[in-house]
């Protein structure tokens, strides 16, 4: 008989337990699980030239759980921001656009933050306080 009342009594707890796990985030959570983009940086290569294409590093700062996955762009720039360092080559006669987002393993995407990256320049910018918004 106690050994019936224990195994209820267990069953009875981890069930409270489970269900409490599952409110913490997750699909219909609060989204404490996003992932957070803090800062972009880029940097021109040495011996940029107005009007020469030429490569940017664009470094992406993130916090979050589990694997990140990068994702984004520059508007007029070739290859994907596709990690957390990612080479883009820009034709450097213009003002350009770029989005980055990160996903965790859970699908839980952060914030997509836009940025700015003009001729040859080498600068970063900041979520919190917001400095990528020109």
């Amino acid at each position: 008989m106690r050994s019936i009342v224990a195994l209820v009594l267990g069953g009875a707890l981890a069930l409270v337990g489970c269900g409490s796990d599952s409110d913490s985030g997750g699909s219909g959570g609060s989204g404490t699980d996003e992932p957070t983009i803090t800062m972009v940086a880029w940097e021109a290569a040495a011996g940029c030239d107005d009007g020469a294409r030429s490569d940017v590093d664009v470094t992406v700062t993130a916090t979050g759980s589990g694997t990140l996955v990068y994702s984004g762009s520059v508007f007029g720039c070739d290859n994907p921001i596709d990690a957390a360092v990612s080479t883009i080559s820009c034709p450097n006669v213009a003002l350009y656009q770029g989005s980055v987002v990160v996903t965790d393993a859970g699908g839980n995407a952060s914030t997509p933050v836009a940025f700015d990256i003009d001729v040859c320049e080498t600068d970063s910018c900041t979520t919190d306080p917001d400095t990528c918004t020109r």
